[in-house]
């Protein structure tokens, strides 16, 4: 099968005023990670929106709007995910820094050596010609659409492929050598080998930042921690594509039924864990967005499917979700408690609110009521009435009132690379200090607001031990009244401190959680 282009030519390139055809796969591509680079805008979000834009029109057919919605997910999230390799690439072939480059360039550049490095079914012709044409059509400027050309050319020279069927390849022609100057050479080169004395040097995972596309920083801290073994099979498995997860929604219809709907639709599924998650193999992606829209199933990691299930939630409990946005797992704990009790679910902005109370709406989950507020703020649970104290909440959460708290805390997101491989170039390493900051106010004021006896599910999709076990054992450490205690049939997944762990190279996410249960007095 051939992807369905239209590529550019030379006389199209020399000439800036003719209008270029491009793809609707790359200009799609291009335009997210534009904005990628530019915005700090979220890859998956823009996606989401722009692959409904690429619809059958014209000569274009269903299958190949399908097509190029395929190609342009996987042009996006093989650049972000092998960025620095692409990177190595430009810097060596344009022969100076990336900073001295325009963004769209970089971005050009980016997707032309990715399709002609990774995508075997994509013919070099088109990878240069439509990048350039993307430059072209977005930076009317003729030296940026000369650089791409360029580059992504004197690539192929070098690597020995045709540059353009259109252009004879250049001979270099030498000078023939004298047998005086042939004598000279071979005399210097083994004066030269007598000096040098080679030195042995022990290659270490800091030197794998571009074979594995990680920044240095975050492989070394990871081999420190996990061991450079484990490291290496992180950042591998990061740069495959994720596995695409479905949670069967039972308040819209039973778990059988709807896999029987599904797999009617030409779906393929393999069951994951639990009777309600499953792996989608194959099928057409219109026909899932077709069962999401029903709120018959649910697109989410099956990490954080379990998460909803390791709180432990049952009918008639109230309970809270502090960090609830965009609301799925808000919606499998109301599943799991049969739409009986209450559940009030907050998050910081107004118009996540909102999404998250369409979202809720859709699936069913009739006992969640949602709210606008900062979760971690200090006056957020108390005894006071803040509706009559003015406080600008329109609830009161008062102490020791819920059975169960579930905190998905807000995090690095390192366990998550392969669906967001932005994050691993926007992290720093003081960003770990300032969300554990974060997710401990957020553990302190759970803890006020759970019961005796009830238990608080603290999680985050982070690797880090700073974020996951040292925020817990500080906890701990601070409230005698509480102790991790997992739930059963955990297995390996559960240490001696009664901490879960789940690594990314298994499939789903890598995630921590510790589920702490306030005690009698």
């Amino acid at each position: 099968m051939r992807w369905p282009f239209s590529s550019g030519t030379m006389s199209e390139f020399n000439n800036l005023e003719k209008p270029v055809q491009i793809s609707q796969a790359r200009r799609v591509a291009y335009d997210v990670l534009l904005r990628v680079e530019t915005e700090d805008a979220w890859a998956s979000e823009l996606l989401d929106t722009a692959l409904l834009t690429i619809k059958p029109m014209g000569f274009i057919t269903p299958e190949m709007a399908a097509a190029n919605r395929r190609l342009a997910q996987e042009i996006v999230m093989g650049v972000l995910r092998w960025r620095a390799r692409l990177d190595a690439e430009i810097v060596k072939f344009a022969g100076r820094p990336l900073v001295a480059l325009e963004p769209g360039v970089r971005t050009a550049l980016r997707m032309g050596f990715y399709q002609i490095r990774f995508l075997t079914r994509v013919p070099d012709s088109a990878a240069v010609n439509e990048s350039v044409n993307l430059v072209k059509a977005d930076q009317p400027i003729a030296y940026t659409a000369g650089v791409v050309n360029a580059v992504l050319r004197e690539a192929l020279r070098q690597s020995g492929a045709s540059t353009d069927i259109h252009e004879p390849k250049r001979l270099i022609i030498r000078k023939p050598t004298t047998a005086k100057e042939a004598a000279k050479r071979k005399s210097q080169r083994k004066l030269l080998a007598q000096k040098v004395v080679a030195v042995p040097v022990q290659r270490t995972i800091e030197d794998m930042e571009t074979e594995l596309s990680h920044p240095a920083w975050l492989l070394k801290q990871w081999a420190r921690s996990f061991g450079e073994e484990r490291a290496i099979q992180i950042a591998a498995s990061n740069n495959l594509p994720a596995p695409v997860y479905l949670w069967m929604n039972s308040m819209r219809g039973t778990v059988a039924v709807t896999r029987r709907k599904l797999e009617e639709a030409g779906l393929k599924l393999r069951e994951v864990h639990g009777n309600e998650t499953f792996e989608l193999l194959e099928g057409d992606w219109k026909k899932v967005w077709e069962f999401v829209e029903m709120g018959v199933i649910y697109v989410q990691d099956a990490a954080s499917q379990q998460i909803a299930r390791l709180l432990g939630a049952r009918p008639g409990m109230r309970v809270l979700d502090m960090c609830a946005s965009p609301g799925g797992k808000t919606a499998q704990i109301a599943a799991a408690m049969n739409n009986e009790g209450s559940i009030t679910a907050l998050d910081l902005h107004s118009h996540r609110v909102e999404d998250m109370k369409l979202n809720l709406e859709r699936l069913g989950a009739t006992i969640a009521r949602c709210f606008a507020a900062d979760a971690a703020a200090p006056n957020i649970v108390s005894a006071v009435d803040h509706r009559q104290v003015k406080k600008k909440l329109p609830f009161s959460l008062f102490p020791e009132s819920f059975d169960a708290v579930l905190l998905d805390a807000p995090c690095s997101g390192t366990g998550t690379l392969r669906r967001h491989p932005e994050i691993k170039w926007r992290l720093e390493p003081r960003k770990f200090g300032e969300f554990a900051g974060i997710q401990t106010k957020l553990l302190w004021n759970a803890a006020k607001a759970v019961r005796t006896k009830g238990a608080i599910l603290y999680s985050v999709c982070s690797l880090e031990e700073r974020e996951g076990e040292e925020v817990v054992r500080t906890f701990l450490k601070h409230h005698r009244n509480f102790e991790a205690v997992p739930p059963e049939g955990l297995g390996d997944a559960a240490n001696a401190e009664g901490f879960i762990r789940l690594w990314p190279e298994a499939g789903p996410d890598g995630f921590f959680a510790a589920r702490l249960i306030r005690k009698e007095p």
